[in-house]
């Protein structure tokens, strides 16, 4: 027979009561957020409007109107958001992630039928705004930048968490409804415990019970005990009558006080003490035994008549209810969990923790298995409540891999360490094993990892009723291991494409620069050729030879600084493109080589040199670091000044273990506000000064093609310090 019993799904047309809390809190969290917002003046006049429909829709939810407020609030919400998307940056606005929240929101206050509506509105914006932007009928900054691979991205993005967020719903409430079914289970057990007790008072009355004739205390004496006593301990009538400590010291010892206690106090006030307790009968097993006083033979007197019962199968039935009930609770708690925490690791040792306490078990271990290393990792791993640490073995290896391969649970009662030996356990345990229980973690036909509970103090620990629950943890932790994955990685996506966003946006602020100051430098000479050739013609009619000879010295002059600033030019666009195959070279070899590039301007300069001791090798482009060590020479030798004492130092310094160099003057220095301005194309502070201004910038940029960076030291007067890394 059915159990008449009504289940209520996690969410329906019209929302169930015990929702409201969840649905208040979600709109209540809404309602904080755009105010936050709204007081810092983030399109203040939109957030204002969601304000005011949030405020009513938390009063409908107040009022019991919940399906109203939650598509107001839903409504609203994907309104004012997308008028943002369309109004600001388009699908790179920041009002995009608002639409995500709405769409997750929309299965916290909507269910299924919300992300689905919400899901398909998204998806149908997207693909909207995403058809007219490539025609060119909207346009925002981004719009340049944009593809329809954006787009495609974007609503697949959507359609997967829609569908993911689906799966969730139904997951949840499949599980409600089974632990609904297990409560409804639960009350049945408790009717027929109810039934069972029933039929024990009516064998009390129909049939004769051990009844009973004694004096109260520790060492009252029996004066009359019935026959069914030796069925029912072990022990005969005229033993129980000779002995009067015989009953005490056959009683449980965590019993004792407990029972005594009651006796005295019921004694004292005069009334008949009911009792249940353990006793150990003559085969050496304990039953439970309800011992109920009936009636006092003589006022006054200290003499009750009663009967002993045993109730060890009820006692027995009540612990297996009383555990069922804690595990149902501890899958409800785990079911909260996993709705509730986002953190992977979180996750997992609160689910563990769980799991150990409802179970009784010695050992908890929940193995993960991380499909881009192909090792299964034990995040959770407790021996007798100690967490051991997480010792990663490969896939393949291992009882879990075993159960991972089967994609079904594994329950041994007995005989663990044969059972095991043959699925090729790894056994680390300081306590061996008596019986277990494993179950895969999966989602449809896909194995995330495996749970297993172990006692290493009994066989027969564990049973299919028992750990039957079990199973329902793991098909939740499962989706929530799944849906918390999926968030990571949707999250890295984000980051890396704002990532690439802010490296094009810098590349495209470079390329500016660099087209407005070569068109500006290379101008500069075609000006004077221009001008000159003009003079050229002017001295020729004139005969004015001598003026004629200036006019072309001036015209190579230009020429040739033309070509000095076309060929850094070309120069620096090859660093990154062109290289040398990388070697391993000592650094000091390098110093050397770039020192006699410039030797000539070291010796006119009258500059003295010194190189560091113990520098090391390092794996570069030989010829491309020797000229980033010949243009910082070359540029401490340009800004050296009046100094009575020129002097150059090359060495080098640990940070964390990595080399880091420097080239030192004791020049003229650089003001602070100059430092970053240095490395840029024709940048030059002194324009006096020879040189067309690329050193540093080919500098900058070759250090940076072999993964390092570059800075300065500073102060005007106070020489120079540059830098760098090469990784």
């Amino acid at each position: 027979m059915k159990p008449n019993h009504r289940i209520t799904p996690l969410y329906l047309n019209t929302v169930a009561p015990e929702l409201r809390p969840l649905i208040l809190a979600v709109l209540l969290a809404a309602l904080i957020t755009t105010s936050a917002l709204a007081f810092m003046d983030v399109s203040r006049s939109f957030m204002l409007v969601l304000i005011g429909t949030f405020s009513l829709s938390v009063l409908l939810t107040v009022t019991g109107k919940t399906t109203l407020a939650s598509w107001i609030a839903l409504t609203s919400s994907l309104i004012t958001l997308s008028i943002l998307v369309y109004l600001n940056n388009g699908i790179r606005d920041t009002a995009m992630m608002g639409l995500i929240a709405v769409l997750i929101a929309a299965g916290l206050l909507a269910g299924k039928f919300g992300t689905l509506v919400i899901g398909c509105c998204l998806i149908g914006e997207v693909g909207i705004y995403g058809a007219l932007e490539m025609a060119g009928v909207l346009v925002n900054p981004f719009s340049r930048l944009n593809s329809f691979s954006d787009y495609f991205s974007i609503s697949l993005s959507i359609a997967l968490i829609t569908a993911l967020q689906w799966l969730v719903i139904t997951r949840l409430n499949n599980s409600a409804q089974s632990a609904e079914m297990e409560l409804a289970e639960r009350k049945k057990y408790q009717v027929q415990l109810q039934e069972a007790e029933a039929r024990y008072r009516g064998l009390v009355e129909s049939i004769p019970l051990v009844i009973y004739t004694a004096e109260p205390g520790i060492t009252g004496r029996w004066h009359f005990i019935s026959p069914q006593i030796a069925q029912l301990t072990g022990f005969g009538p005229d033993e129980w009558i000779n002995s009067p400590g015989l009953w005490f010291s056959r009683v449980h010892p965590d019993d004792r006080d407990r029972i005594m206690k009651a006796e005295v106090e019921a004694t004292r006030e005069n009334n008949i003490p009911e009792l249940e307790y353990r006793f150990l009968t003559r085969a050496g097993t304990y039953i439970w035994i309800s011992d109920r006083g009936l009636i006092r033979v003589e006022p006054g007197q200290p003499l009750i008549q009663g009967y002993l019962l045993d109730i060890t199968d009820r006692k027995l039935a009540e612990e297996q209810l009383n555990k069922r009930i804690a595990e149902l609770q501890a899958v409800h708690g785990i079911s909260e969990t996993l709705i509730r925490k986002s953190d992977l690791q979180k996750l997992i040792q609160e689910t563990g923790d769980q799991i150990r306490m409802a179970f009784k078990a010695n050992n908890v271990l929940i193995a993960i298995h991380d499909p881009n290393t192909n090792l299964i990792h034990f995040p959770y791993d407790y021996e007798d409540g100690k967490k051991r640490k997480d010792v990663p073995i490969r896939y393949g290896e291992g009882m879990s891999t075993q159960i991972m391969e089967m994609k079904k649970s594994v329950l041994i009662e007995s005989g663990w360490m044969d059972r095991s030996k043959a699925m090729n356990a790894i056994y680390t345990n300081a306590m061996p094993v008596l019986s277990s229980f494993s179950t895969p973690i999966m989602t449809d036909e896909k194995v995330i990892g495996v749970i297993t509970i172990e006692s290493s103090e009994r066989e027969y620990a564990f049973t299919e009723t028992d750990v039957r629950p079990l199973l329902t943890i793991a098909a939740n932790l499962a989706v929530a291991i799944e849906k918390t994955r999926l968030q990571d990685s949707i999250r890295q996506e984000m980051e890396i494409q704002e990532s690439l966003i802010r490296e094009l946006e810098l590349k495209n602020e470079e390329l500016e620069r660099f087209v407005y100051t070569a068109s500006h430098d290379l101008k500069s000479p075609l000006i004077t050729i221009r001008g000159f050739l003009g003079y050229l013609a002017q001295d020729a009619r004139m005969g004015n030879f001598d003026q004629l000879n200036t006019d072309i010295q001036r015209i190579t002059d230009a020429a040739e600084k033309m070509q000095r600033l076309l060929g850094e030019l070309l120069e620096l666009s090859r660093v990154g493109r062109i290289a040398s195959e990388k070697q391993d070279v000592p650094f000091e070899e390098i110093v050397s080589e770039a020192l006699g590039r410039v030797e000539g301007q070291l010796t006119a300069n009258q500059i003295r040199v010194k190189v560091g001791s113990g520098l090391p090798s390092v794996y570069v482009d030989r010829e491309r670091v020797v000229e980033v060590i010949q243009n910082l020479v070359d540029n401490a030798i340009k800004f050296m000044g009046s100094q009575p004492e020129p002097m150059i130092e090359i060495g080098h310094g640990l940070e964390d273990g990595r080399p880091i160099f420097f080239v030192r003057d004791n020049g003229i220095g650089i003001r602070k506000e100059f430092h970053k301005r240095i490395f840029g194309l024709f940048d030059k502070l002194n324009t006096a000064t020879e040189g067309t201004g690329v050193g540093l910038a080919l500098v900058k940029r070759i250090v940076e093609v072999h993964g390092g960076s570059i800075w300065v030291d500073s102060q005007e007067g106070a020489g120079a310090t540059f830098y760098f890394t090469l990784q």
